[in-house]
């Protein structure tokens, strides 16, 4: 019987820890002149709901439904529509934001200084501002690395891998079960638990 090489393992995706994130979400308060909300808003928009960068820069007010704290998709990855649910400190943050924005010139919710839709340009821009601040520009994130982070972390979180599908739009879950070997730290804790049912008995 023929010996096989083994398979080359996946790329494990690069991710922000969550200290790293709440240094990186702080920056836009003490360093922005004239977006500090805007930014704050993008970066926690990025993270806690995983969606892409032409995704977020397509997304209008009328994507935000307030009283039931979701936030919808409409122009994601195969012109497939999903809701993704918010919690804060985003959802107040977006209606901090909206506030901020009265009376609205733009249906669009992240603008340039000039008022009109934010293009990719600037927002990578600023965001490679932030990381540089952070101490973070070396590390490889972009910002579809924080789409990789929403991910790990939820499966930090013990959530199942058919949800993160749902909530990222993949159409395969072979796209999304390179997440689960992002963080053996965390499986070696959860093989440990169960070591510890055993023996403490």
């Amino acid at each position: 019987m023929p010996i096989h090489a083994p398979k080359a393992p996946d790329t494990v995706p690069v991710y922000l820890k969550p200290d790293e994130v709440k240094r990186l979400i702080s920056l836009p308060e003490k360093y922005s002149r004239n977006n500090k909300l805007r930014d704050k808003c993008i970066l926690e928009t990025f993270v806690f709901t995983g969606i892409r960068r032409n995704e977020l820069l397509s997304l209008d007010w009328d994507d935000i439904d307030f009283k039931s704290d979701t936030l919808k998709v409409r122009k994601g990855k195969g012109k497939k529509q999903r809701i993704i649910p918010i919690t804060d400190p985003l959802s107040s943050d977006l209606w901090d934001y909206l506030q901020s924005r009265l009376p609205l010139k733009d249906r669009a919710m992240f603008t340039s200084f000039y008022g009109t839709r934010l293009t990719a340009t600037p927002l990578s821009q600023t965001f490679r501002r932030y990381l540089k601040i952070a101490g973070l520009d070396q590390k490889g994130i972009t910002l579809h690395k924080l789409r990789h982070t929403f991910a790990t972390l939820l499966i930090q979180q013990g959530v199942d891998l058919m949800s993160i599908k749902e909530l990222l739009g993949h159409e395969d879950l072979n796209s999304t079960k390179i997440y689960t070997h992002v963080d053996t730290s965390h499986l070696r804790k959860q093989v440990e638990k169960i070591n510890l049912s055993i023996y403490q008995k």
